[in-house]
């Protein structure tokens, strides 16, 4: 006897709802920045399932109002200008109001109007990072051996200005929702203001040469006492050339 097979129906479920809780698997941002993009990710999300539940109940109520029950075609429409007009401007209308608010986040993401709190110029190079602090004198530098962190006060503008030393590297932050890439003989200025205070994981992601895994980093984000205590501590020793914090 072989065994029963499974309605093609509860597979294709099981699928919808795998995807639907991926989709949810975006983390939080933890900078004003970054909580522009998840904003406008969720709206996207949502303009997207109402869409997929309108066309897939047409669809479903079509083929059980429509289906076949005897020899004879069902009656024919040739042509109407008001659906198409409709199928037409539906998607045009949705399509703009997306890319309106797209710009909107994509402007407050690169918005650099106010005045930055701490400014940070962030070298990648084969293959790790050095934090330079402006100035003050402080600097941090890593190796593929002694993972680098930037400490960074909470609630504060920290304007970041990226370069490379040699090849095309990647600042990337998930947490962030914040990717840019490090180009050489190019500064790719940013501002990240963090909101929650934490330790939060870093990583090149552009493969850069052999040891392109070892390329990490971490943004420590503290209160704006630690930070200051941090800071005076390492411009006093000179941290310039330092591996590490």
């Amino acid at each position: 006897m072989q065994p029963r097979r499974r309605a093609p129906a509860a597979r294709w479920l099981a699928v919808a709802a795998a995807a639907l809780l991926a989709s949810g698997c975006v983390p939080q941002s933890v900078t004003e920045e970054g909580q522009a993009v998840h904003n406008l990710y969720n709206l996207f999300l949502y303009i997207a399932a109402v869409v997929f539940v309108v066309v897939s109940g047409l669809v479903i109520w079509s083929v059980i109002r429509y289906r076949r029950r005897d020899d004879e075609l069902p009656t024919q429409t040739h042509g109407n200008n008001r659906l198409e007009l409709a199928w037409t401007l539906i998607p045009t209308v949705i399509v703009l109001v997306l890319f309106v608010f797209t710009l909107q986040a994509q402007d407050k993401v690169l918005d650099q109007s106010g005045q930055a709190d701490v400014k940070v110029t962030v070298t990648a190079f084969q293959w790790s990072w050095r934090f330079t602090y402006e100035g003050t004198g402080a600097e941090v530098l890593g190796t593929p051996g002694n993972i680098p962190e930037m400490v960074v006060p909470v609630g504060q503008t920290i304007r970041v200005k990226l370069v490379s030393a040699d090849v095309v590297h990647t600042f990337y932050v998930p947490q962030t929702l914040f990717k840019r890439q490090a180009i050489p003989g190019t500064d790719n200025t940013f501002d990240l203001t963090f909101e929650k205070v934490g330790l939060y994981h870093g990583q090149c992601t552009q493969f850069c040469g052999l040891q392109h895994p070892d390329m990490v980093f971490r943004v420590r984000v503290v209160e704006e006492g630690a930070y200051q205590s941090w800071l005076a501590a390492a411009t006093r020793r000179g941290s310039a050339g330092q591996p590490g914090t």
